[in-house]
């Protein structure tokens, strides 16, 4: 059976706005079709092989039922068709009422061309990757819904250049295995939970036929499927390092939006410590961890939680590092308004709501600390962040723990834990620098204590 065209359909897109979403998808077999409300029905209607892979929505502040369009927008094209609109800044207070009325992701106007590529691509994806037959509703009447099937593609492994330009962290081809069927139960068995948190259930799962392992990430609602959007773009910039977790898919069921990512067989950082580590596989495991951050900085991801507890360790020694669900991307996320974290590894400006790419240093700052001496640079039992971090940290150089510790990488451990932010290394790029030059044999066991 022939392949269905996949297609765009856009509402309201100003000539620049749909020049962009041309050039986004240049390298790609798709069309894009502008349509209005009134259009909207006929065309689904009259155009059942054509596939549906993304809707983007231009909010019009001059009509007062915006999310009654939203509405009969998602009911013609269905519930598993991802939506995106665009909403001009006076209408930001209303972005809550267009989630519930059917869209998925939402862009502040004006537009900034690298964050609307990002969840443009990401979302896109998650449509091309729609399985078979997918039911499109063409009523506006649920009770009598009128369904048009939509063939099932086989995959694609097309080189997109354009990510090799303006959007290298994307990977040079979609990392989106296609999925049979738009249930992620029928692709995909579960076997387990593997813990649960504020976040959701990460549970380990089987995928059908192949019995490869992967781990789905799912929210407690899909209150927080922007959250779980924005981790999948974060993870997708960093597709290309070998120290992150990798993402195979994004998937929508029961209104969630699902994270699949690959399973990291191993321990975590913290259980060996526990055990017990030598001074090779110390500096081995730090070398990767400051690489692997050096590398998120340089693409400006702030992490916010780097800990013990979110790096695995694999049989081969390699670092995983997991867990991107508190992360921001600041070339157009703020991080400040939020004190998230975890206390005993949190900056004092991160618990005051005011991170930044040096918060990140100090976290890996704590760990080489911990490295060296086996003990914390400080601990709190409670919720509240000590007043006195400053003095408590300067007091307890590592040396007074571990005096055989040469006097050059505590230095390094002492420039990561300042609290003065002009003291502290400003990205993990200037720590990995320093931690080379002065220590080019580094890695090698001569400088940590087992």
């Amino acid at each position: 059976m022939k392949t269905p065209t996949e297609t765009i359909l856009t509402f309201g897109l100003s000539s620049t706005m749909a020049t962009l979403v041309n050039n986004l998808v240049s390298s790609f077999e798709i069309g894009t079709v502008p349509l209005t409300i009134g259009t909207v029905r006929n065309f689904v209607k009259n155009n059942p092989s054509k596939k549906i892979c993304l809707v983007i929505y231009n909010i019009d502040p001059e009509h007062p039922r915006q999310t009654r369009v939203i509405q009969l927008i998602r009911d013609f094209v269905g519930t598993l068709v991802p939506f995106l609109v665009l909403v001009p800044t006076s209408h930001l207070g209303e972005i809550k009422k267009y989630l519930n009325a059917g869209a998925d992701d939402f862009i502040e106007l004006p537009l900034n061309e690298s964050r609307f590529s990002i969840s443009f691509l990401i979302l896109l994806e998650m449509g091309q990757a729609l399985g078979q037959a997918i039911p499109r509703q063409t009523s506006i009447n649920p009770a009598t819904p009128v369904t048009e099937n939509v063939t099932t593609r086989d995959g694609w492994e097309r080189i997109v250049d354009y990510f090799q330009g303006g959007l290298s962290f994307f990977s040079p081809k979609s990392l989106v295995r296609l999925a049979k069927t738009e249930h992620i139960s029928n692709r995909w068995q579960q076997l387990r939970r593997l813990g649960v948190g504020g976040f959701g259930s990460v549970y380990l799962i089987k995928e059908n036929g192949t019995n490869r392992l992967a781990v789905a990430k799912t929210p407690h609602s899909p209150a927080m499927n922007i959250g779980v959007l924005r981790s999948a773009a974060i993870l997708k910039r960093l597709v290309h390092h070998p120290n992150v977790v990798q993402l195979i898919e994004v998937v929508k069921e029961s209104g969630c939006f699902i994270l699949i990512q690959e399973y990291v067989e191993g321990p975590t950082l913290q259980e060996l410590l526990e055990g017990g580590i030598s001074a090779l596989d110390k500096e081995r495991y730090f070398l990767q961890i400051v690489s692997v951050v050096a590398y998120a900085h340089k693409h400006k991801i702030l992490h916010r939680d780097i800990k013990p507890e979110n790096i695995i360790i694999t049989m081969n020694g390699q670092v995983k590092l997991l867990d991107f669900g508190i992360a921001r991307d600041l070339s157009w996320q703020s991080a400040e308004g939020s004190s998230a974290g975890t206390i005993n590894f949190m900056p004092p400006e991160q618990f005051e709501g005011k991170s930044c790419i040096a918060s990140d240093v100090w976290a890996i700052g704590v760990i080489l600390y911990i490295f060296a001496t086996n003990a914390v640079p400080y601990f709190q039992l409670n919720n509240h962040y000590p007043m006195d971090i400053d003095t408590t940290v300067e007091s307890r150089a590592p040396r007074l723990i571990n005096p055989a510790l040469d006097v050059g990488l505590e230095r390094i451990i002492m420039r990561c834990l300042q609290k003065d932010l002009d003291k502290r290394y400003a990205t993990a790029i200037e720590l990995e620098n320093d931690l080379r030059d002065n220590f080019p044999q580094f890695g090698r066991g001569q400088f940590l204590p087992s």
